[in-house]
């Protein structure tokens, strides 16, 4: 063998051979997010909501601020009247939770709308300009009402002693807005509310669940 290629071979037998070329790592998996819905897992997407719910919710907040409005109106027109004549504490504006749908979307929004507004007006004050002007304001409410939801109702309920002394009739009837809408008035008695006071409830027609 020449020397030239015993050295070559020599060389060659002592040399390791080169490491090979790490391996790419894999590229994260990107989590895909679905809807959420029942029972989903966590970090899902919630859905976008759809233009008609959110302009929705705006109208029943408006309406729930008007009737807010409207019985503050009805507390301020006796809040100058001695404390006996003024309207009792207690009057308040109630909402319930209803779920809407449209036909925009699958998607259900639940949201606050607007009940009902319960005040207590004494006897005391039947006579007084600042009752008839808290009556004005109680018929408005029931009006809103009814012009939103094409009805409502006035409950007025007072003490079986004020009934005997013939101080309200029970009689209910009901009486059409300028718009046409119907607003009924029931009247009734009951042992629940205290001598001298009348007790309002105006009851807001229920909205469809299905807005369009």
């Amino acid at each position: 063998m020449k020397m030239s290629a015993l050295v070559s071979v020599l060389a060659l037998a002592g040399c390791a051979a080169p490491p090979p070329e790490p391996a790419p790592a894999p590229a994260p998996a990107v989590p895909v997010q679905v809807e959420c819905g029942v029972a989903s897992p966590p970090g899902c997407r919630e859905p976008a909501v759809p233009p008609a719910l959110v302009t929705w919710e705006q109208k029943m907040k408006g309406e729930i601020d008007e009737a807010e409005a409207l019985r503050l109106r009805a507390v301020e027109a006796m809040s100058a009247l001695p404390a006996k004549q003024r309207i009792k504490e207690g009057s308040k504006t109630m909402t319930t939770e209803q779920v809407f749908s449209t036909s925009q979307s699958p998607a259900t929004r639940a949201m606050p709308v607007l009940d009902s507004v319960s005040l207590d007006l004494p006897w005391a004050a039947k006579s007084r300009q600042e009752h008839k002007d808290a009556m004005v304001a109680i018929k408005d409410i029931a009006t809103m009402m009814a012009d939103n939801r094409g009805g409502a109702t006035i409950f007025v309920t007072v003490s079986p002693r004020d009934l005997r002394a013939k101080k309200v009739n029970t009689n209910s009837g009901t009486a059409p807005t300028e718009a046409g809408n119907p607003v009924e008035v029931k009247k009734s008695a009951d042992k629940n509310v205290p001598a001298g006071v009348e007790h309002f409830v105006i009851q807001a027609k229920p909205w469809p669940s299905r807005i369009d």
